[in-house]
């Protein structure tokens, strides 16, 4: 799984409960050449803590949250906005796929692979056996960020 070191610019809340508490929100984040929109996924703090990360570096990895996926006729690695998006983290994908599992609760029907759209994005989900390792893929949906502990982190680093 690739993590990146990322700074993150802009923190907008997303989803708010009852009393203010901000629950979910929307990063906007700068990754090697890329400024884009992501999703907080399972993990993050809430509330203020969540809202303190703005202007910070951390580690992140990205996960695509796959609706609509197909085999592309284009052999480039490209992210795009989704036309008409609801959401900022809303993106079309184009890119090869590098490497793929078998999904860890139904490893006889699913599997997750990873694609490089000019940055690595993993867990891309699909029937098993329906996209192969160097296929070019086009797919919709939502990119997510997940924190990465940083204890963790240097902890792989060291095996």
């Amino acid at each position: 799984m690739r993590i990146y070191k990322t700074k993150l610019m802009k923190v907008m809340p997303s989803a708010i409960a009852e009393g203010g508490t901000v629950m979910t929100a929307h990063l906007q984040i700068r990754i090697d050449n890329y400024c884009l929109w992501a999703f907080t996924a399972h993990g993050w703090p809430i509330g203020d803590e969540l809202l303190c990360f703005e202007g910070k570096t951390i580690p992140l990895r990205f996960v695509f949250l796959n609706l609509k996926t197909e085999l592309s006729e284009e052999k480039t690695k490209e992210i795009m906005p989704l036309p008409k998006r609801k959401k900022p983290c809303d993106y079309i994908i184009i890119g090869e796929i590098i490497n793929k599992e078998p999904f860890p609760r139904e490893p006889d029907r699913f599997e997750y692979f990873q694609v490089d759209c000019g940055f690595i994005l993993n867990n891309l989900g699909a029937d098993k056996d329906e996209y192969n390792v160097g296929d070019y893929i086009r797919s919709e949906g939502r990119l997510d960020a997940y924190l990465v502990d940083e204890e963790k982190l240097a902890k792989r680093r060291d095996e």
